[in-house]
């Protein structure tokens, strides 16, 4: 993880920025009836180092680094994965289950001072999913919105959210299975294969889960398979239809690691080198010891928000991935 300590000194690079605006003000800002008498006062003023104004308490300064940057950020018991693509573009799968200001995501992003989002997906309507878009919708522009058309009927908030999209103008996809999204990165490709495009309510969470976009982002020959909630009935008809297409290095793990999740037949044609579980204190015991021993049974690193913090991987000509203070399972 890249960080940058708020006690450290001031980075060359930033100092060097501040030598070049003062270079800027002296040579086009002094007065021009007596540049001479100015020069002599530049001169023989003090050199004054000025301070750079501090980050957020306690906020985390992320360094972008080439290529695809991937973050599974630690929100506490939900989903917030945030991408800086290649090409300048970012996106966000999911926003946590906090709408605070104060919350993990909104921490995050003004630590790296995102105030666009090209691209934010919400994988189905439950609210350890979609809290945090109410706080991205309200303080950040967002370019375009994929949504499923899955109502849940047991939950007012989605419908809430949905409509502060629609007052904003945002576009909004509903995408296909089987569809192929355009995120304007060069080198990257995006295949869908789980969705709900056509209108459907439940207030079932079992219903809700599976109707999750889950889609595979390929770059450089490395791969991301992102699931949402996704649960068992259904990533083992996913792994009957699409085989080895779903074949990707990392896995952001269906549920939570719910025992639901994470099938033999779905990991099988994952086949992941490393396994991310979003999770925090929780009441459901995830992630459960059966969706741990199937994940490890499979080959795959095992690693969680909840004992490892947000962790990052990095995509640039090589795979690679940085974790922070990461201990597989």
């Amino acid at each position: 993880m890249h960080r940058v300590n708020q006690n450290s000194p001031v980075p060359a690079v930033f100092k060097a920025a501040l030598s070049a605006a003062l270079l800027f003000l002296t040579v086009f800002h002094a007065p021009s009836a007596s540049a001479q008498a100015y020069g002599q006062l530049l001169a023989a003023a003090p050199a004054v180092e000025i301070p750079l104004a501090p980050p957020p308490q306690d906020a985390t300064l992320y360094a972008a680094g080439p290529g695809l940057n991937v973050y599974f950020l630690n929100v506490g018991q939900g989903d917030a994965i945030y991408m800086e693509l290649p090409g300048g573009r970012n996106a966000l799968i999911d926003g946590g289950p906090s709408r605070s200001a104060t919350g993990g995501l909104a921490k995050f992003l003004a630590a790296k001072q995102v105030t666009k989002i090209d691209h934010v997906v919400l994988t189905h309507p439950h609210s350890d999913h979609y809290a945090g878009l109410q706080y991205v919708f309200s303080n950040i522009t967002v370019e375009n919105f994929y949504d499923t058309r899955l109502d849940n009927k047991g939950a007012t908030a989605d419908n809430t959210l949905r409509d502060q999209v629609r007052a904003l103008g945002v576009n909004t996809v509903y995408p296909a299975p089987g569809d192929r999204l355009d995120w304007s990165a060069p080198g990257v490709e995006i295949k869908v294969f789980n969705s709900c495009p056509a209108e459907s309510a439940s207030k079932t969470s079992k219903v809700i889960n599976n109707c999750s976009i889950m889609f595979k982002l390929s770059y450089n020959g490395s791969s991301m398979l992102f699931t949402g909630d996704t649960e068992g009935e259904t990533e083992e008809l996913l792994a009957a239809r699409y085989g080895a297409e779903l074949r990707a290095d990392v896995l952001k793990v269906g549920h939570h690691g719910s025992k639901y999740s994470s099938t033999s037949a779905f990991l099988k044609a994952v086949r992941p080198a490393r396994a991310y579980i979003e999770v925090g204190k929780n009441n459901y015991g995830h992630p459960t010891q059966d969706a741990l021993g199937r994940l490890l049974g499979a080959g795959a690193k095992v690693f969680r928000t909840d004992l490892d913090d947000t962790l990052e991987v990095v995509v640039d000509g090589a795979f690679k991935a940085v974790e922070a203070a990461a201990r597989p399972v």
